[in-house]
């Protein structure tokens, strides 16, 4: 059934999603609008303009003996005058400290004076470990409360010269700037005499730190409001769609669950939609159908029906899947082989239902052996199994062979026709080694075949474990299992 137009999941969540953006976009833009021009003409112009303001009338009333309502002016002997208060000339000696730390103490703000000089003598101040250096600019720092790193007053020093050339050419200046090794945001002011003449400068500023914390007090006033919109807008869409995103989530858990192995048994709900969601649910409700009748087939073309434990076709995909993992990681791989003892003359002489009950015996053994372990073990063929194990140490494996045939032996089933002993005992052989890239799996079945033979050949009733060498190259010498020597001592 195929869906289109308004009907169309795709249209309806497109169409809502657009409504949410257009009102994001718009409550943001006019939120941040309002919001920034707020905070710079607060805290950039009436603050330091104030501040300002406030350092005059600081300078001002500084001296009881002189009038400090007048004119700033340049007297004879240089210095620079707010009337007839004397704020500085260049000079540590002269510099009228007091109002600037008055100022800094009660506000917190840093604020000095320059008097604008010539050119003469200019240069440039080399950098320090907290300042880059900078060009001097045309005016002289008279008086004021800065001070450097190291807490000495830095009267006598020059402006930088690009703050120097915009209060020639406007008067004023508002940003960052260095000032005694660290970043203030400054605001600049000419001073004037009464003839209009510049005769200096006046600047406030605060540590940028300060100013960001009031920035970010603005920032979450906006940031506030902005996720309020948004959470507005996001319930009034989950509202609508909840329907929808809860059938998401239903096929989302259940492809999740096939992806982890996991086949649920349960279909998910269809609600009846006509949309793509009520298609989706169908498809992966088939989907996982067809899934499960597979996997059932797999699961049964894997395993031996004699002893529940995994076949050749088992075999053959959880060693693939162990040995890419063990050469990939490089961890060692183990292969052990094992059978029974003599176990043609039980079979014909205890019958054939005997000898399959003595196969289930052992089958039983390395079943609880591979939960135990968590290895992998499979019937081979006959009386033949394999065990498959990843990251096992040559101890680990001793010890594991050893407790298969403890195992066997408690089971004490008769076997008169042994030379081994007078119950059924077992053969193992083991190989064990990091895989190569020349390497294959068969080639460890290869060798824990070949162990296998020698302890056939030697004594049954053990094991033997050998490891996988480097320069190992297949040889139909001692091909183990594969030879005809090897039936001949099987029936021995």
């Amino acid at each position: 059934m195929n869906t289109s137009g308004w009907r169309s999941i795709r249209f309806k969540i497109t169409a809502l999603f657009l409504v949410f953006g257009v009102v994001l976009v718009l409550a943001t833009y006019v939120i941040s609008r309002t919001m920034v021009s707020r905070m710079e003409e607060t805290l950039i112009a009436d603050r330091l303009n104030a501040d300002i303001n406030y350092i005059e009338d600081l300078i001002a009333l500084s001296d009881a003996t002189h009038i400090g309502s007048g004119e700033w002016n340049i007297g004879p002997e240089g210095g620079i005058y707010l009337g007839d208060i004397l704020v500085g000339d260049g000079t540590h000696e002269k510099a009228n400290l007091a109002p600037f730390l008055e100022h800094e103490e009660k506000t917190g703000t840093f604020s000095y004076v320059f008097k604008r000089v010539g050119d003469e003598g200019l240069g440039v101040v080399e950098s320090t470990a907290t300042a880059r250096g900078y060009k001097e600019g045309h005016f002289l720092r008279v008086a004021g409360s800065t001070r450097d790193p190291d807490g000495n007053s830095i009267v006598g020093t020059y402006m930088d010269v690009l703050v120097a050339d915009i209060l020639d050419a406007e008067d004023t200046y508002g940003g960052e700037a260095n000032v005694a090794g660290g970043m203030i945001y400054c605001r600049y002011n000419t001073l004037k005499n009464a003839d209009g003449e510049v005769v200096g400068a006046i600047v406030v500023g605060r540590n940028i730190s300060e100013l960001q914390a009031q920035v970010r007090s603005v920032m979450t006033t906006l940031i506030v409001a902005v996720i309020l919109v948004v959470t507005l807008a996001v319930f009034f869409i989950l509202f609508i769609v909840n329907r929808w995103t809860g059938a998401l989530a239903l096929v989302t858990d259940h492809i999740r669950r096939i992806e982890e192995g996991s086949i649920p048994e349960e279909p998910i709900e269809n609600t009846g939609s006509a949309d793509e969601i009520g298609m989706l649910i169908s498809g992966v409700n088939r989907m996982t159908d067809t899934l499960r009748e597979n996997e059932a087939l797999r699961i049964k073309s894997e395993t031996d029906q004699l002893t529940g434990l995994s076949n050749r076709f088992g075999l053959n995909r959880r060693a693939e899947e162990i040995f890419e993992r063990c050469f990939k990681q490089g961890l060692p791989l183990t292969v052990g082989i094992m059978d029974i003892d003599y176990f043609k003359p039980y079979n014909d002489h205890y019958g054939h239902t005997a000898g399959d009950e003595c196969i289930i015996m052992l089958a039983d053994i390395l079943r609880e052996v591979e939960e135990k372990e968590n290895i992998c073990c499979a019937r081979f063929g006959g009386d033949e199994f394999v065990v498959v194990c990843e990251s096992f140490t040559p101890q680990r494996i001793t010890k594991m062979a050893g407790e298969i045939m403890e195992r066997v032996r408690e089971r004490h089933m008769p076997h008169a026709y042994s030379d081994a002993a007078d119950y059924v005992t077992i053969s193992q052989g083991f190989c064990i080694g990091v895989p190569l890239p020349k390497q294959r799996f068969n080639d460890f079945i290869y060798l824990a075949d070949g162990a296998l033979y020698d302890v056939k050949n030697r004594t049954k009733n053990d094991y033997e474990i050998v490891h996988m060498t480097e320069d190992f190259y297949p040889s139909l010498a001692n091909a183990g299992i594969v030879s005809q020597e090897y039936d001949q001592i099987s029936q021995k």
